[in-house]
């Protein structure tokens, strides 16, 4: 049977395989890999985050609603505490939680900078 391909065959045979690549030859599949797996990486990055993003907005989270004032247990457990801890006939007259409009604790460090400052 002959070969079907005689050309690549005797340019083989003349040609050993054993020779060295050059240096840039080298360097240039390396980066070509390299290239080639960082895209097929980051395409399958992106069909994660599709998917994810499918599920968030086919289940969106629902979350009851904040209402103004503390639950009847939690106000039961607050008026039993205020008993136990004072001993007296006091009398709760509102309970509101703190603001957190006003992150205070990050005004403190800066406080705290601009007061071991002197101002010349």
């Amino acid at each position: 049977m002959p070969a079907p391909f005689p050309s690549i065959f005797a340019a083989a045979a003349a040609e050993p395989a054993t020779q060295p690549i050059s240096v840039q030859t080298a360097l240039l599949l390396i980066l070509g890999v390299g290239l080639l797996l960082t895209v097929k990486s980051l395409a399958a990055l992106h069909r994660r985050v599709d998917a994810l993003n499918a599920v968030r907005t086919r289940n969106p989270r629902t979350t009851a609603a904040a209402t103004g004032a503390p639950s009847p247990e939690i106000l039961a457990v607050i008026t039993a505490a205020v008993f136990e801890s004072i001993d007296a006939d006091h009398r709760i007259v509102s309970i509101t939680s703190p603001r957190q409009d006003n992150p205070s604790w990050s005004q403190e460090g800066r406080r705290q900078v601009f007061a071991g400052r002197k101002v010349r």
